[in-house]
């Protein structure tokens, strides 16, 4: 089968203007050349036949590609004239009808010469009732790979062109249709080799002294292969036109067989010998098994199915075809109900005029072949040629002959299949190796396909016997049937918009297409097991190789795949299926948005800010490396690239160098680039729309601006990014410092600590973080520690919160070797941007897990806040004190003295009166809280005199700071210098973060950037986390 211009299969087509012209029929529209002038000289109206601004002839164009041809392409600006017509009538002669294109090619490709050396042997062996088992069984994969054949080739779509292999590759999808294709053709080849091995057998039987000879197999088997590669080289039309010849031959052949049995026996000695002639006590005793040894079922059943192996010929022509769904479905059909008699007859004959012992081993008591897999004659064929001579009227040298040429047909037609086959699959790219030989010469003709299929066929025939290798040449077309009966099952379940074949809209054809294909799925593989499992498990992992080598350096196809729609119907499927709440709740793990800008100004990559700089280019892109070392969460990463205001070109470059680091990276994810007036507001479409369903990312990851002090627009927009993001659902992760990371090129493994300080909340996505960190390679040498900040504890606190930690991650088995320390502050006012909202969260989250109704113990789930070291059970509904600990039994309700002044002197580069608007914020809401305290205290009891008083433990129940600072940035201050002399010299330091208290003015969303900039100085590298609260980490 050709390919076009552009290497690409295409199935022949009509000249360009016989398109133009039916469409010029069909609209009653005259196209001519806009330089065409009527005979007086004036310019003629040109009529253009224009649909949606396509003219007729772009439109011709378009469908001159789906439209067989077996002529040569017409020069592009041909027009639509009356020579045009008389062009496409003679184009239209050349191609086939039913009857030569596929009837006749298909009954020689399977009236091979086993019919004629071998069928006796199989009823001598299984008897009549197993003989026609074996037929029935062989026809039963027949028929359903021909309603499969049928229904594809009728669909319309892309998948019904070419043959076999091309329809193989776009409904299984490029990879899995080459493998088999590719084993197809293996079986073609094999098939071919051992018809000319026959047709050698047959030349000795006519010429026994031809046999005396040294290596005759492999002289005249060699020479008869390179004789029929020849013929094939001069075109398919030569072969179909000796087709014809050779299929009355084989059918006089066939004939001689038929009278002979009918007239035997035709002498004494012939009867003498186990010859009864028709005879029904013959038949009686022929209808059981009497197998030989080392024959079996699977032997007979390996003999009798090639004779069904040619019923992709009339596919395999698709392109010599006048109308190719037509001629396909009822030549197919046609040639293996006519096969099936045939067969059938034959071996009821066959059981009826001899013994079983003269079918086995002929009159001399003797095989009749030298093996008893698919052998043809054998070397020492004299009783085979005894047995043919002695049944065949009127002569034996006739059928001889007859035997021969059937042979010759056979083969001829496979290696005619063959290059065309190795030509459509090289043709489609997915194989550098192969892709010279997807040329074809002026003819139109694959000669390179030929050529190479002549040498490796002249190779096998070289090698004489190939009883081992026959099995195989079984399996081959077995594993292209049953692929064949896969496809159109799947298209048919999957419901594919292009899968149209002729009554697919009608329940009744719709059933009869998944019943036929499920049973020839079914059959194919039965009937492989049955002739050999191990040569069923040796083609089915050459195939599975052949898959993964193609896979892995095959180019990419242009087409999908009943795969590809199996997949997204299972995707569908569990989308549609998959619970959010449960999800998110219970078997939670960060699903992961990755937001970042590229291009100019990518300031929020947390790089040096030099923008012009090719590093600071690639470096945009180290947020997603530094997200790889953390995929052993095994959950899903969305990269969205953010570019200002970037135009088509930019965008394209920006996605594929995207795609290009996820490769690099190993990341398992879906990349998109985003495009937007700010990076703000491309990353808020991306949180609202990444992901679908139950597949939403439930975590940002993100970087810290750097020199944002100057910029309090975009401190302003990035917290208010950060607060839409929490209001959304989403947990934060935002890397700080991302320069001295140990990305990219900066990758190296790391030594020291991972300092994870917990305050008051968020500790079990800190924990969990942390350990998917130290799974990775740069992260797996150091030593995780974690540091409990609480207040006002003592010694008993202390150890009972380090060994109900340490219970807890054992039993999660996380984080091994873990260093647990207590942090004790003495003032409440350090941590106030933690603790003053801590009751609300807890009645939030306490509400929000009652509602799930998810049944779970408190052993198996990860601690999230200080309480939960020490509570049994998940924080109750009602209100608790905001700094936690101190309200525990285990805790004294007392402060522990300051042993250490405040140094007044301490002057630090920060904004303290950004600082300073902290505590004024913290304070007003505060004050905000305790009024909503107030107004839910009266609505859930209105009848009491009392309920306006706040809650016992509530927000107005906060015990105040026990110190009085004149300024109140000096307690931050204070934080950061323990956290800086613990932690300075770590590897890296995870932290949670505050929650937002204000975003209303660009100093309330600077203020908290200062105060998150003011504890986390004098650090290298720090990751600020921050959880909904709502998350649940279980174990099972």
């Amino acid at each position: 089968m050709a390919p076009d211009d552009k290497g690409h299969h295409n199935p022949a087509s009509t000249d360009k203007e016989t398109n133009i012209t039916n469409l010029n029929n069909l609209f009653n529209v005259k196209v001519t050349h806009p330089s065409s002038r009527s005979d007086d000289g004036e310019q003629v109206q040109q009529n253009d036949l224009t649909i949606f601004g396509a003219d007729a002839t772009m439109l011709g164009e378009t469908l001159r590609g789906s439209i067989a041809s077996s002529c040569d392409k017409p020069k592009r600006g041909s027009t639509a004239t009356g020579s045009s017509d008389e062009e496409a009538a003679a184009a239209r002669k050349k191609l086939k009808g039913t009857f030569t294109g596929v009837l006749v090619p298909t009954c020689e490709n399977m009236w091979g010469v086993l019919i004629f050396l071998r069928f006796f042997y199989v009823v001598g062996n299984a008897g009549v009732g197993q003989a026609c088992l074996a037929v029935i069984l062989s026809f039963i994969v027949a028929f359903c790979t021909t309603s499969c054949l049928s229904a594809i080739a009728s669909s319309g779509g892309v998948v019904s062109e070419g043959g076999p292999y091309h329809m193989l590759s776009r409904s299984l999808g490029p990879y899995a249709g080459a493998s088999v294709g590719i084993t197809y053709y293996l079986g073609f080849a094999l098939l071919g080799v051992l018809e000319s091995v026959g047709a050698v057998d047959a030349l000795v039987m006519a010429a026994p002294s031809l046999a005396d000879i040294p290596g005759y197999h492999q002289i005249f088997g060699g020479s008869l292969v390179l004789i029929l590669n020849v013929v094939v080289w001069g075109g398919i039309h030569v072969v179909t036109k000796l087709g014809v010849f050779f299929v009355v031959v084989v059918g006089l052949t066939i004939l001689m067989f038929y009278v002979g049995i009918f007239v035997s026996p035709q002498s004494d000695a012939i009867e003498m010998a186990g010859v009864t002639g028709l005879s029904a006590s013959t038949f009686s005793d022929n209808l059981g098994p009497s197998y030989d040894d080392g024959v079996r079922f699977g032997t007979v059943l390996s003999i009798v199915f090639p004779c069904f192996t040619g019923i992709l010929s009339g596919a395999n022509r698709a392109d010599v075809l006048r109308d190719p769904p037509k001629s396909i479905r009822n030549g197919t059909f046609g040639a293996i109900t006519i096969s099936l008699f045939m067969y059938l007859s034959f071996m009821l004959l066959w059981g009826a005029v001899a013994t079983s012992d003269y079918l086995k081993h002929g009159p001399y008591g003797t095989e009749a072949a030298a093996a008893h897999l698919r052998r043809l004659a054998g070397v020492n064929n004299d009783e085979a040629r005894t047995i043919v001579g002695q049944i065949v009227w009127p002569h034996r040298i006739p059928a001889y002959v007859g035997i021969f040429i059937s042979s010759v047909s056979q083969a001829l037609q496979c290696f005619t299949v063959a290059p065309r086959l190795m030509q459509s699959i090289s043709a489609d790219n997915l194989l550098p190796i192969l892709k010279p030989l997807s040329v074809v010469n002026r003819k139109r003709e694959p000669a390179r396909a030929v050529l190479i299929t002549t040498i490796l066929s002249i190779a096998l025939s070289m090698i004489g016997n190939l009883d081992l290798i026959a099995p195989l040449l079984t399996m081959c077309f077995l594993v292209c049937y049953a692929f064949m009966n896969v496809s159109c099952l799947m298209l048919t379940l999957l419901k594919t918009p292009t899968w149209r074949p002729a009554g697919i809209f009608r329940r009744r054809f719709r059933l009869w297409y998944i019943l036929s294909s499920f049973v020839g799925v079914v059959a194919a593989l039965a009937v492989m097991i049955i002739v050999s499992v191990y040569w069923t498990i040796g083609v089915l992992v050459l195939a599975a190789l052949l898959y993964l080598y193609l896979d892995w350096v095959g180019a990419e196809a242009e087409w999908g795949s009943g795969f590809a729609g199996l997949r997204y119907n299972f995707a569908l499927t569990a989308l549609q299926g998959l619970q959010e709440k449960v999800h998110k709740r219970i078997n939670w793990r960060p699903q992961v948005l990755v937001l970042y800008q590229v291009g100019n100004g990518a300031d929020h990559s947390g790089g040096d800010g030099d923008t012009n700089s090719m590093l600071s280019k690639m470096g945009c892109h180290d947020l997603l490396r530094f997200y790889g070392q953390m995929r052993k969460g095994r959950g899903m990463c969305i990269a969205s690239a953010i570019v200002v205001d970037g135009d088509d070109k930019r965008v394209a470059a920006e996605r594929s160098r995207v795609a290009e680091v996820m490769a690099q990276e190993s990341l398992q994810g879906f990349a998109d680039v985003v495009v937007a007036p700010s990076f703000g507001e491309g990353a808020s479409y991306a949180v609202q729309l990444a992901g679908i369903g139950g597949l939403r990312p439930n975590s940002v990851l993100l970087a810290w601006p750097s020199n944002w002090q100057g910029r309090s627009d975009e401190a302003c927009e990035f917290v208010r990014l950060l607060q839409f993001a929490t209001n959304t659902g989403k947990a934060i992760m935002c890397v700080k410092n991302m320069s001295f990371m140990p990305v990219g090129e900066r990758s190296i493994p790391m030594n020291g600590t991972i300092d994870v300080w917990w305050m008051i909340h968020d500790g079990g996505f800190l924990l969990l973080c942390a350990h998917f960190l130290k799974q990775h390679k740069v992260w797996r040498g150091c030593q995780v520690r974690v540091l409990l900040v609480m207040e006002h504890a003592d010694d008993e606190a202390t150890e009972t919160a380090k060994s109900n930690l340490r219970k807890l991650l054992t039993g999660h088995r996380l984080l091994d070797n873990v260093v647990i320390e207590v942090v004790v502050l003495h003032d409440d006012a350090m941590i106030e941007p933690y603790t003053y909202d801590w009751t609300m969260k807890v009645n939030n989250r306490g509400d929000d897990l009652a509602a799930t109704e998810i049944g779970f113990k408190r052993q198996n789930t990860l601690p999230t806040s200080l309480d939960d070291l020490f509570n049994g059970v998940l924080p109750a509904k009602e209100e608790q004190n905001p700094s936690s600990l101190p309200h525990h039994p285990s805790l004294q309700q007392r402060r522990v003295p300051n042993t250490k002044p405040f140094d007044e002197d301490l002057e630090w580069n920060v904004e303290s009166d950004l600082l300073s608007n902290v505590h004024k914020k913290i304070e007003e809401r505060r004050s905000y809280m305790d009024r909503l305290a107030q107004v839910n205290a009266f609505s859930s009891n209105s009848q009491s005199a009392n309920s306006l008083k706040v809650p016992s433990g509530g927000a107005s129940q906060r015990r105040p700071s026990t110190v009085v600072h004149p300024n109140s940035a000096r307690p931050y201050m204070r934080m950061n210098s323990i956290i800086a002399e613990r932690s300075k010299d770590s590897a890296l330091v995870m932290m949670n973060m505050p929650d937002i208290w204000s975003t209303e003015t660009e100093k309330d969303c600077a203020s908290y950037m200062a105060y998150c900039d003011c504890l986390t100085k004098s650090l290298d590298r720090v990751l600020l986390l921050h959880s909904t609260g709502m998350e649940v980490f279980t174990r099972f």
